[in-house]
């Protein structure tokens, strides 16, 4: 049986900071070993727990951009992922400036916090696709995007194609018929020069590792 990677979740909203314990207990692989409600809690925990993974909160006591720098200057292992209502670029970019490594706005859904966790214990970094288009969309820094060409449909439903839903569900997302996805979908695909979703898949890559170094997310 594999280690369980231990998580410490930190967040005043009680009710909210019970929703992603909930939420993470759904994968067996995943043990929440602590709760706490301020940066100075965060920083407690850390060194009580040495977790794999520690929740942050942005807007809490003490501030959990704050709380990332100061575990990061405990130089232990445990890996910073902000959870939050913030989808701020300025937000973002302070937070993996003070060693996060993943960004998550509350919100997330159980599967694609589960999918976080697992991608940040591994070792990889992990934004929600919607905040990670969405910057870059508004970026005037990367004019040469492959999304310049899209509409801001066309982007949402790119974002909802690389968290690999059909276009039924899409449809239902966006509250559109299949046949209007389709034919969106098949519009993305000329713009983006991609034959099939594969491609458009490696265009979605291409995409995330640019955010990455813009970000300097590592």
């Amino acid at each position: 049986m594999s280690e369980k990677t231990c998580v410490v979740v930190v967040d005043d909203h009680a009710l909210l900071r019970r929703g992603v314990v909930r939420a993470l207990a759904l994968d067996d692989s995943i043990k929440v070993v602590a709760e706490g409600a301020s940066a100075a809690d965060a920083v407690e925990l850390t060194k009580m727990y040495a977790p794999d993974l520690i929740l942050l909160d942005i807007s809490m006591p003490g501030n959990g951009i704050e709380a990332a720098r100061a575990i990061r200057d405990l130089a232990t292992s445990t890996r910073v992922v902000m959870l939050t209502v913030s989808g701020d670029e300025d937000d973002v970019t302070h937070a993996l400036e003070a060693g996060a490594v993943g960004y998550l706005l509350k919100g997330t859904d159980a599967l694609d916090l589960i999918t976080a966790v697992r991608s940040v214990k591994a070792g990889e970094s992990f934004i929600s696709p919607n905040l990670a288009l969405r910057i870059l969309s508004d970026d005037a820094q990367v004019k040469a995007s492959p999304l310049t060409p899209l509409s801001e449909y066309e982007k949402r439903t790119l974002c909802l194609i690389s968290e690999g839903l059909n276009n039924r569900e899409i449809g239902e997302q966006l509250a559109v018929t299949e046949k209007t996805v389709q034919d969106n979908v098949t519009d993305i695909f000329r713009k983006l020069k991609a034959k099939n979703r594969a491609e458009e898949a490696l265009v979605v890559e291409q995409i995330w590792v640019g955010l990455q170094s813009r970000l300097k997310l590592h």
